[in-house]
């Protein structure tokens, strides 16, 4: 059997596909299942043996005078599979299996741009989350094939091959907590308070080791925040090794980012503050951790203009750490 895989686009998105993904490859072992992903993204494939990336240039597919031609220069490369396995939904992804003439196309229900029209197999959309929505396809496709059990979510971190972290954390015998107060530019609005970061970090670190989590977009933290705070961060290290270091850890805090994903593949369990963000499409699979947020009005949304930000600036210190397990 020869699948194509699809899943463009950001980070947590693809996060959120893996645990469908690996159930794929895990049915179906003797399978070349080609995973179709940005090429800034491949590395996530890393941990996860058994995928052949074929990896689309996002500068080329950005630019409209380029992107039909990376479009056909993919569909080339997938080109005789016997199913492809649709978990993007837009009109480029849903392209790159029809050009390559593959019969059977299979779509998760989530399609903008009419790309539904490309797709021959086609899921209901339901109001779920997205691990939901891309499990349910590999469900559905399982069974296509006389194969169950694929719509199961799994913690396909907790005991995969990843990098030494170093020395993250200390061993004072306190459980540990991985405190996350940014997010990447574009999803600036979904970040809590820097001071409301700031007053939990001083109210916990007493009952629990803590460690701030700090990504290129908070450079500008990593001397000010622990003089701060008086908890130290996280060292510089590359995604793989972070996800070791989280992985090591008991909890983790965070708002609607990529580390939130990466933890809940981990099985750390987690406190996800959300505001703008929609807390079924957005959320987590039962069982892994909790989401809080205030649910004003005009949440959720994506409006990543907005200079209020009051989703999440009402939550309070208080709610934060009521959410947050005893140890």
């Amino acid at each position: 059997m020869h699948l194509a895989l699809l899943r463009l686009s950001a980070i947590g998105d693809i996060l959120r596909v893996l645990p469908a993904w690996m159930n794929l490859r895990e049915a179906f072992p003797e399978a070349l299942i080609q995973a179709v992903v940005e090429d800034r993204h491949a590395s996530l494939l890393a941990p996860f043996p058994g995928f052949e990336p074929v990896l689309v240039r996002r500068k080329a597919l950005s630019n409209p005078l380029r992107a039909w031609g990376e479009l056909g220069r993919i569909a080339a490369q997938v080109k005789g599979a016997d199913a492809s396995l649709d978990f993007h939904g837009i009109l480029k992804s849903a392209l790159i299996p029809a050009r390559a003439g593959i019969g059977e196309r299979w779509g998760d229900g989530v399609t903008k741009e009419l790309a539904h029209h490309l797709q021959t197999h086609r899921m209901d959309w339901k109001h779920q989350s997205r691990y939901r929505q891309a499990l349910d396809l590999a469900e559905a496709f399982g069974r296509s094939r006389g194969v169950r059990g694929l719509g199961t979510f799994r913690p396909i971190l907790k005991d995969a091959s990843l990098p030494e972290c170093g020395p993250a954390w200390g061993t004072d015998g306190r459980p540990r907590m991985v405190l996350v107060p940014g997010t990447s530019r574009p999803g600036r609005i979904k970040r809590w308070p820097l001071r409301e970061w700031v007053a939990l970090a001083k109210e916990l670190r007493g009952k629990w080791q803590l460690r701030w989590s700090l990504g290129p977009d908070e450079a500008d933290l990593r001397e000010w925040l622990p003089a701060e705070s008086g908890v130290p961060a996280l060292p510089p290290m590359g995604w793989w090794q972070l996800a070791a270091a989280v992985r090591q850890a008991d909890h983790v805090v965070t708002p609607d980012t990529g580390l939130l994903h990466l933890a809940v593949l981990a099985g750390v369990p987690v406190t996800a503050l959300f505001g703008p963000s929609d807390p079924v499409v957005a959320g987590l699979p039962p069982g892994t951790g909790r989401v809080l947020r205030t649910a004003i009005a005009c949440s959720p949304c994506r409006e990543r203009a907005c200079q209020r930000r009051q989703c999440m600036r009402e939550l309070t210190l208080e709610q934060v750490l009521e959410a947050i397990p005893v140890p």
